[in-house]
């Protein structure tokens, strides 16, 4: 099994978990399960998963698994309640595969505690509705990301990175060295929600692009913001890891979001309607 099937269902063990103590009313149970699933987004979004699974090396093993010393230190945060529930948890199962799933569980919570990213992600646990989706890396041009993504033995995946002002989500199979890299529509809905709601009558205005990103260095949108520039509204978007604002035309980015859309449907229906029309007809 690879360590991208193996995290799902890690994710669904999660998920089973929270939606049982929410259903027994048990909120603070319910709470440090959706810390722990933190622990996986994070591995995902920046691109950490092969690096998980290389600290590995038999750690999510059945028996009581060791525990960093590093999350014990974590006097006031949520790891050593998370840490606690998990090796409860391991107490109370007997079933083989959900004792894997809680082994698996505490390595990652030890890799990102011996990792020394723990802050990272108890501020994103903490913050999470205050960022944008999180990006790890810009480049000015489509051939400049790709040069450079080429260019790495093992590049991080899966993540996004930006492409001057959008996203792309970028894949690497360590299995057969494959690699690609397709335009991802991160921010689009929250876009389209927020205009959907009216933009507000006054927003910042400024002349030129470069007026609107030194004012937003010292006003950093919260994580997002309406700005006009040279008369068009802009969606300013504050990547607080690449410590920079991205900014998408309003007009043009809604156009594209509904044209990626009716695309998206499009597929669907022939997809379905080859499904059911069955093999040979």
């Amino acid at each position: 099994m690879s360590i991208y099937d193996t995290l799902a269902n890690v994710e669904l063990f999660i998920v089973s978990r929270r939606q049982a103590a929410v259903s027994k009313g048990r909120r603070e149970e319910a709470s440090l399960w959706s810390y722990v699933r933190a622990f996986s987004d994070f591995v995902r979004v920046t691109g950490q998963v092969y690096r998980f699974e290389d600290s590995l090396e038999g750690a999510a093993s059945t028996e009581r698994p060791l525990v960093s010393a590093r999350l014990s230190e974590q006097a006031g945060t949520f790891a050593q309640p998370a840490v606690k529930m998990l090796l409860e948890t391991l107490g109370e199962t007997a079933e083989l595969e959900q004792k894997q799933h809680v082994c698996m569980l505490i390595a990652l919570l030890n890799f990102i505690a011996e990792t020394g990213q723990l802050d990272e992600v108890e501020d994103l646990f903490s913050n999470l509705r205050d960022y944008a989706p999180v990006a790890i890396a810009h480049f000015n041009s489509h051939q400049e990301a790709e040069t450079w993504l080429m260019g790495i033995a093992e590049p991080p995946s899966p993540t996004h990175i930006l492409v001057g002002d959008e996203y792309y989500q970028f894949w690497y199979m360590r299995e057969d060295n494959t690699r690609g890299m397709y335009r991802d529509y991160s921010i689009e809905p929250a876009l389209e929600a927020l205009t959907a709601r009216g933009i507000p009558p006054q927003v910042p205005s400024f002349a030129t692009r470069a007026e609107a990103e030194g004012w937003l260095m010292s006003h950093p949108a919260n994580p997002y913001a309406f700005v006009t520039i040279g008369g068009e509204y802009y969606f300013a978007v504050h990547h607080r890891r690449l410590k920079r604002h991205s900014l998408n035309p309003v007009a043009s980015a809604l156009n594209a979001w509904e044209e990626h859309k009716r695309a998206v449907e499009l597929e669907t229906a022939l997809e379905a309607a080859a499904q059911s029309s069955g093999p040979g007809e």
